[in-house]
């Protein structure tokens, strides 16, 4: 997976989604997930070059979102592609993840 999981700083951690998130890209993912999770900071995940994603990795996305808030994590979506919301909202998992209005 060519996700990048990017420490812009001690108290911020930045994943970049590529533009293809499919199923082989499940296990790089949730590893990327779960660094974020134990490194306990404010989370930013930037998913706007998605131009194909499976529902499998909106699971991932989901589950994380829900840890997230269980621990009191911070996580902003800084941008999100109209692939992913459609995708999202089609599965009705928008409001979950947590998806800012479009604009």
């Amino acid at each position: 997976m060519e996700d990048k999981l990017i420490n812009s700083d001690a108290s911020k951690t930045v994943i970049s989604c590529e533009p293809t998130v499919d199923i082989n890209h499940a296990s790089d993912l949730y590893e990327h997930l779960k660094v974020a999770i134990n490194a306990n900071h404010e989370v930013e995940i930037d998913a706007g070059e998605v131009t194909k994603i499976d529902t499998a990795i909106l699971q991932i996305f989901l589950a994380f979102m829900l840890e997230a808030k269980t621990l009191g994590l911070v996580v902003n979506w800084t941008n999100v592609s109209e692939t992913f919301r459609v995708s999202a909202d089609l599965l009705g998992m928008s409001e979950e993840l947590d998806l800012p209005q479009a604009v």
